[in-house]
């Protein structure tokens, strides 16, 4: 019977190191985990050292290389994705102040509207708008009610619009930075499955075999169990109906969490879905 490692499965490898991914963010939560995963990963070193195991011996520090090499893959995609999301904050921030800019606008026009009347004509020797268009009393005050409704009107249009437009492009922004987490996870576990299965190389290498799992998980299976928990949970058609402008502001949440795949799977899943699909 072949010998296998005691302090490094290829499986607690992965986790190490996702662990100190921790190490690149701000959150005091993630920073210990990284603290205490790299604490762990030197007393495994230590103990292959002092165990004398000439398998250990070359086997530990052989792998740890390897899981060194893949966390500098790791912080590279990291700082890829805060790239991503400054990219959105920044496109987001543009936008705001196009709306912000159309709701001073719908502002100007209603003053603009309301003081009309009183404005004087240029060239015309301090005549106003009224007095060149014979408005006096009655007529004057109608003429100015119509002036204010209609500037109202128009202000209460550019705002509602702007309000729309804004729930609108917070969902768009919400969507983008949940995309590019996606990826982001997705390159994780292509890059950590690299990372067992170069692990498992070594310890066949050293060892004689690979390292037998008790549950005879594939590489694949054990990343699926690890990140199943992580992964956005939206709905499958969310991409196709972003794009094609069939998601609202009031859908989203649904869409987001893909409730309404999990809430009609009894009856007929996607039952929403499905409708737009035709």
């Amino acid at each position: 019977m072949s010998r296998k490692t005691f302090l490094l499965p290829p499986t607690t490898a992965v986790r190490i190191v996702w662990a100190l991914t921790g190490g690149f963010s701000n959150d005091p939560h993630s920073q210990r985990a990284a603290v205490y995963a790299e604490q762990s990963l030197k007393n495994i070193e230590s103990k292959a050292l002092e165990s004398r195991d000439k398998e250990e011996v070359h086997y530990v520090p052989s792998a740890i290389v390897s899981m060194q090499a893949t966390l500098r893959s790791l912080d590279t995609v990291y700082k890829g994705r805060d790239l991503n999301f400054d990219e959105v904050n920044q496109l987001r921030s543009a936008y705001l102040k196009s709306i912000t800019d159309r709701i001073d606008f719908g502002k100007k026009t209603q003053d603009f509207l309301k003081s009309l009347p009183a404005m004087t004509i240029a060239g015309a020797g301090g005549v106003t708008v009224a007095d060149a268009l014979g408005l006096s009393g009655i007529k004057l005050w109608t003429f100015s009610l119509v002036l204010v409704a209609v500037g109202y009107l128009i202000n209460l249009a550019f705002v509602g619009h702007a309000r729309r437009a804004n729930q609108m492009h917070l969902v768009k922004g919400d969507h983008e930075r949940n995309t590019y987490y996606d990826q982001y996870v997705a390159r994780v576990c292509v890059i950590l499955e690299a990372l067992y299965i170069d692990i498992d190389q070594i310890h066949h290498n050293v060892f004689g075999d690979k390292y037998p799992d008790p549950l005879q998980r594939t590489p694949q299976q054990v990343l699926e169990e690890m990140f199943g928990g992580v992964r956005p949970t939206h709905c499958k058609y969310i991409h196709k109906h972003m794009a094609e402008g069939k998601i609202t502001p009031e859908l989203w949440p649904l869409c987001e969490t893909g409730t309404v795949e999990r809430e009609t799977a009894k009856k007929d899943p996607l039952l929403v879905c499905r409708k737009w699909e035709g």
